[in-house]
């Protein structure tokens, strides 16, 4: 009788402890779990605060835009250095940030070095370099779209020589958009002053008859 009571106590607190960790693991855990998972996926972890510069390099041209030292709202806080010298477009330039320091890989996966042409990493349509105030530099290169259309094919932090096997992830295709524009679209667009209206004349009184 001694030993059944001792073996459903045993089973009893082995439940409860089963329960427990049960608890802990799944419950208390899971936001931790899913913080890091989030972290994992994140591109980059720097802010948009810490961004001093960067250099988007397209095929056909090298676009440089660095953070101005702007005392007003109405003062452009972005300034195009090249390949002309005006004030960036603030939509523009916080299209491009936004994805960099909040966009998400969706998938990672390693290949070959000798296998990046598949994925146009080795003519990149697009290479970002990122220059912090802390003196760090950060780099993306942007492939071509993977057969869903809804990703592209890229690299962070490339280096040269170029490892055996290479690291690329799938970013939302919207960097294309972020990077492949005109750059009209890129320069701040000019306001054209609204012409004040003529006073109309006031009509002359005419002189009552006697």
């Amino acid at each position: 009788m001694m030993k059944i009571q001792t073996n459903t106590w045993v089973l009893m607190i082995t439940a409860l402890t089963l329960t427990g960790f049960v608890y802990l693991y799944e419950i208390q855990g899971k936001p931790a779990r899913e913080a890091a998972k989030e972290k994992a996926q994140q591109i980059f972890t720097f802010k948009t605060e810490q961004i001093k510069s960067f250099t988007v390099k397209n095929q056909d041209r090298v676009l440089t835009i660095e953070r101005t030292n702007a005392k007003k709202e109405s003062e452009p806080k972005w300034e195009i250095k090249t390949p002309i010298q005006k004030p960036a477009n603030q939509a523009s330039v916080d299209f491009l940030l936004e994805r960099l320091t909040t966009g998400k890989s969706d998938r990672t996966f390693n290949t070959p070095a000798g296998k990046i042409s598949e994925f146009g990493l080795d003519q990149p349509q697009a290479r970002i370099e990122v220059n912090l105030d802390n003196k760090q530099t950060h780099r993306l290169i942007l492939g071509k779209p993977e057969y869903s259309n809804r990703f592209l094919y890229a690299q962070i932090e490339p280096t040269e020589p170029k490892p055996q096997n290479i690291s690329v992830i799938l970013v939302p295709i919207d960097f294309k958009t972020a990077t492949d524009r005109p750059l009209s679209e890129w320069q701040q667009p000019e306001t054209k002053e609204t012409p004040s209206p003529t006073p109309t004349p006031k009509p002359t009184p005419t002189p009552k008859s006697n």
